[in-house]
């Protein structure tokens, strides 16, 4: 028999599961399962896809797989907002775009010399004031989107008159820009956001009917943003559920109405400390944004929580989208992630459960009268994320894992999911911490693991424990659970009558002031320890 002529032997689901109950010596598959943030069990293995066709519309609604670097422009001053866009558009930026914040700052003639940049320009701008804007819109020729946000669960008739307005203006337009970004920062989960893009979509056309204009009508002036976040799978198949469940929304008003979409990456999930990991986070979410079908792609630069990034950041962030695009050949291909079983499962749950939550909200009177409940479940995912941060249990490398002992000064201090350890860091920063060092027992193999375990939590508050024992005000008593046993009773003897002792893993003893080890606050456990006047809490999971 040749090299050729081998065959590689079939395997079912029942011999793979077979061989993991095995390796688990007993333990039911099941233990291999996670829950996500959005409470979908996500299993180890996929090896079919859900009852849906190869034309589901998940798998895409546009014939071109055509999406566009949208870098937004950063300045103090419309000049300098106006030479930024310039000099992106120059440099591969495709749209010029202006966040809300900025485009507030143009006057009328300022807002002309922006729109009239290049013929045929494609701006994505968001303003709360459309004035100046409308009347540098009838002397350009631009296309794209120039609208308001419709976050605000209190739109009211000055937010639809204006929407009006930019439609007698520029009728090509999209205008009502319907964003999850808000909600995003605040720490939803996928499920609510795309549930929060349906309320708003439902508030408008209810508001937009009473001015006189139909559905359709409607429909055709909306465009929807989304934030990526850090979970890859997730993100793409947030996109893809996005576009189930809007056909499934229109639907209901008679209508077949797709929409664009834009993407930006995460400003929740990046860092303060460490901030060339946030290179990275972009990476991975501008890959998610542009395999889940986005028309938009805006990637923040790495050092985002500055007014003003440096120009290597702009640079950097820029070329994320321009490798995806150029190298990596993604403006070639429709929804590349779909025929993934993972995805595919992953995406009918997402838009299923968004679908439920939105019929909840909508029995219960929409969201005006649902927006406090609903926020409420959005602090509850909060909550969450801010307890597996503090534990661990969720990494934020470059801030609690692997974290360098040397510190950014950080001085506003960003709501972002680093947020417990940026007020750790900054309280260590200004305060007086006591002195730590490390006491260890046994030989090197048997306190190692731990004294590396307990300096990398140190680390993660800008601390080192480097005091010898006669020294230090708190010691973390390391080793092995064998040299515990032997020589932790003598040790503790050397314990002075004003010092501190923890120990490293989850032992209690005589002379033990608490103890550390995963699945505790460490965050918690940091502050009692560094802070004069606090310690002696036996931390417990």
């Amino acid at each position: 028999m040749t090299l050729k002529d081998t065959e590689f032997p079939a395997s079912s689901y029942d011999d793979w599961q077979e061989q993991v109950k095995k390796v688990l010596k007993g333990k039911p598959v099941d233990t291999l399962h996670i829950k996500t943030l959005e409470g979908v069990t996500i299993k180890p293995l996929y090896t079919d896809r859900p009852d849906q066709s190869d034309t589901h519309i998940s798998r895409g609604w546009k014939s071109k797989a055509q999406w566009m670097i949208s870098q937004q422009a950063q300045g103090e001053r419309p000049e300098e907002l106006i030479r930024f866009a310039d000099e992106e558009l120059k440099r591969g930026s495709e749209v010029a775009a202006l966040n809300e914040t900025n485009a507030t700052l143009f006057n009328s003639d300022q807002a002309l010399d922006f729109l009239t940049l290049k013929d045929n320009l494609h701006i994505y701008i968001k303003s709360s004031d459309i004035t100046p804007w409308m009347a540098a819109a009838k002397k350009a020729d631009i296309t794209g989107i120039l609208g308001k946000t419709c976050s605000d669960h209190e739109l009211n008739e000055n937010w639809i008159e204006d929407i009006i307005t930019i439609d007698q203006v520029q009728p090509e337009l999209q205008s009502i820009i319907l964003s999850s970004l808000p909600i995003h920062d605040k720490g939803a989960n996928a499920v609510q956001e795309l549930a929060f893009i349906l309320m708003q979509a439902s508030r408008v056309i209810q508001l937009a009917e009473q001015s006189g204009w139909s559905a359709e009508k409607t429909f055709s002036k909306m465009h929807v943003e989304f934030a990526i976040g850090s979970d890859f799978f997730t993100e793409i198949s947030k996109l893809r559920a996005f576009r189930a469940v809007w056909r499934h929304f229109t639907a209901q008003y008679g209508v077949d109405s797709t929409v664009t979409i834009s993407t930006e990456t995460s400003a929740f999930t990046k860092l303060t400390q460490d901030e060339h990991t946030n290179m990275l986070r972009s990476g991975n979410e501008a890959f998610a944004a542009v395999l889940g079908g986005t028309d938009y792609l805006y990637v923040r630069p790495h050092d985002g929580f500055n007014n003003v990034s440096s120009s290597q950041a702009v640079r950097a962030a820029r070329n994320i989208g321009l490798i995806l695009k150029e190298e990596m050949f993604l403006q070639k291909m429709i929804d590349p992630a779909g025929g993934s079983f993972y995805i595919e499962h992953l995406s009918k749950e997402l838009a299923e459960m968004a679908w439920e939550t939105l019929c909840d909200i909508e029995a219960g009177g929409g969201l005006s009268a649902a927006y406090q409940s609903f926020m409420a479940d959005v602090q509850a995912t909060r909550d969450q994320r801010d307890n597996g941060v503090r534990t661990r249990t969720k990494s934020l490398v470059g801030m609690n894992k692997y974290a360098p002992a040397e510190k950014n000064r950080i001085d506003n201090i960003p709501d972002t999911a680093g947020y417990a350890w940026d007020l750790l860091i900054h309280k260590v920063q200004n305060n007086p911490v006591r002195k730590i060092g490390l006491l260890t027992l046994g030989e090197l193999k048997d306190y190692k693991p731990r004294a590396d375990f307990v300096k990398g939590v140190f680390a993660g508050a800008g601390v080192v424990p480097e005091y010898h024992q006669d020294e230090a005000d708190v010691c973390i008593v390391c080793g092995s659970d064998a040299a515990y046993d032997q020589l932790l009773a003598e040790a503790v003897q050397s314990k002075k009558p004003d010092q501190k002792f923890f120990i490293a893993g989850k032992r209690e003893a005589e002379g033990i002031d608490g103890s550390l080890y995963h699945g505790i606050d460490i965050v918690s456990f940091l502050e009692s320890v560094l802070f004069a006047g606090t310690g002696g809490v036996n931390h417990e999971a």
